[in-house]
């Protein structure tokens, strides 16, 4: 798949980064990319979802971010997101998400709107994106990686239901920079390490 120019631009830059990631958080990426291939090995194809607090911003970008990876990496794999309860997808994330060259769309407008991702002109994934809590319908009810990226929902989830790994990669809410100066620096930030450690684990598997 030819991504975006943007946006193909933004990987390179992110996959040059490989070396910011520490070694401690490297341990958990490779364990993560291990559960992959196991994944696969047992199903033919790898299941995750992405889960924080409100689903309303991390777990959104991992779960796009993965997608991403899976496609230029060539990896079998499905990636959903959801919260321990529902809100909506925060409009200062789809911000963050068009400044960076994806074409958002939204589908269904209200108190909770969906949006469709795209990621290149030949994106045909139909996938949609809005608030849900993680055992939504629309979700694997089973065979499926878990991972926590907000400490909230991993302290408040020990256990997910039809999992067949649990793990933790929690990640900075940028919701702290709402309303500041620093706003959108922050989105960019969370934007930026997100993707750095989806195309890792991919770059892995």
């Amino acid at each position: 798949m030819k991504f975006y120019p943007q946006i193909e631009k933004l990987i390179k830059e992110l996959e040059q980064d490989f070396s910011f990631i520490s070694e401690e958080r490297k341990t958990d990426l490779k364990l993560f990319a291990e559960k992959i291939r196991e994944s696969i090995q047992q199903f033919k194809k790898a299941k995750v979802i992405v889960i924080c607090t409100h689903n309303s911003r991390r777990s959104h970008l991992g779960q796009i971010w993965l997608r991403l990876a899976a496609e230029k990496y060539n990896i079998p794999m499905e990636t959903f997101s959801g919260g321990t309860e529902a809100t909506t997808f925060h409009p200062n994330m789809i911000s963050a998400l068009k400044i960076s060259g994806f074409r958002v769309e939204e589908i269904n407008s209200g108190e909770n709107p969906s949006y469709q991702v795209k990621i290149s002109e030949e994106d045909n994934n139909r996938e949609e994106l809005f608030s849900k809590v993680y055992s939504d319908q629309y979700n694997p009810q089973g065979n499926f990686i878990a991972v926590m990226v907000c400490t909230e929902a991993d302290g408040g989830c020990p256990f997910v239901v039809g999992s067949v790994a649990r793990l933790s990669l929690p990640y900075q809410d940028p919701k702290y920079a709402d309303k500041t100066l620093h706003q959108a620096a922050a989105y960019q930030a969370t934007l930026n390490e997100i993707g750095r450690e989806m195309l890792f684990v991919a770059s892995l598997v």
